[in-house]
């Protein structure tokens, strides 16, 4: 069994570069459209198997050319499918992506067979589940199938990493079954549905999810790092500032660096360091999948930061 588990999301991503978000009602010239796989579940296993990960993916795809693509990709990473499932009642999802000359990117998700993976299915795997050191996922699954699996998780004893995006307020009971929570600024806002415009603000916010039984709270900064709150301390791990080119996949790459590094047996703090790198390497290049990099790659970019310190 592998030793990470992600459950979570598939999709195709399509991809479109321009100067600036159009405005409602107004039609713009984009500059080149990138067809690929992604999806935050598949971005986040891809991450972290790159980073020498041993994961295997759960999830739910079409019966159609987009799967087989996304199938042949995780088999050439070397990631465990054994258990994503195929369905005839809808296509593989889709990512409708927008993404501008800073960097910054806008998302639609359409959910198609992300959503029709069900709780049944989910507890076909409680074997899988039971033998794996850390479970990952997010919100691009069903409600229930997240709150079926953070149940299971605190059954099994196994952690749980939960990234909340797309974000929306969750119950005390998933939040309290938690282990490491994290949300980037505007997520957090979301789930504390308190303001997050500074820094006393974003530990106000981290701090009201403590309270309401998540173990850790690990909040995403962008550059500055991120933040991280518990019941011993709050405290900022530093980032590493870059000129970002595109944003889309540097949250996902984050949490893939997070799993990988905790199973590795680094200590939260330095966990969080390593994938704040991650994610900052990843923000330097285009796409989601294509974008995320290997171990190789982020000890180079590790170096050549010292050195230049």
């Amino acid at each position: 069994m592998s030793q990470i588990t992600v459950v979570g999301s598939f999709s195709m991503d399509m991809t479109v570069t321009m100067e600036e978000f159009p405005q409602p009602g107004q039609t713009l010239i984009g500059k080149k459209l990138i067809k690929s796989p992604g999806g935050k579940g598949a971005n986040q296993c891809i991450a972290c198997a790159r980073l020498g990960g041993d994961v295997e993916m759960i999830g739910m795809l079409g019966n159609d050319e987009n799967a087989a693509v996304i199938r042949d990709l995780f088999l050439q990473e070397g990631i465990v499918i054994d258990h994503v499932l195929t369905t005839e009642k809808e296509p593989t999802t889709i990512a409708l992506i927008e993404v501008n000359q800073a960097g910054q990117n806008k998302i639609i998700v359409v959910p198609a067979a992300n959503f029709c993976y069900t709780v049944q299915d989910l507890l076909k795997i409680k074997p899988v589940l039971a033998k794996t050191r850390l479970v990952v996922a997010q919100l691009e699954m069903a409600m229930e199938v997240v709150e079926k699996l953070a149940e299971l998780c605190e059954e099994l004893q196994v952690p749980l990493i939960l990234n909340p995006a797309p974000a929306v307020p969750l119950s005390k009971e998933l939040l309290r079954r938690v282990t490491i929570l994290t949300p980037n600024e505007t997520e957090l806002a979301i789930l504390a549905e308190a303001p997050t415009e500074n820094l006393e603000q974003i530990k106000a916010a981290a701090q009201k999810l403590i309270d309401q039984g998540v173990q850790n709270v690990v909040a995403t900064l962008g550059d500055k790092g991120a933040l991280l709150a518990n019941r011993e301390e709050v405290t900022i791990i530093p980032g590493y500032p870059v000129k970002a080119v595109d944003t889309v996949a540097a949250g996902d790459s984050f949490n893939g660096a997070l799993a990988k590094a905790l199973v590795d047996g680094k200590t939260i703090k330095e966990a969080i360091s390593l994938a704040n790198a991650v994610g900052a390497l990843t923000v330097t290049r285009t796409g989601a999948i294509p974008s995320l990099p290997t171990l190789h790659e982020v000890e180079a970019f590790l170096r050549q930061w010292e050195a230049k310190q």
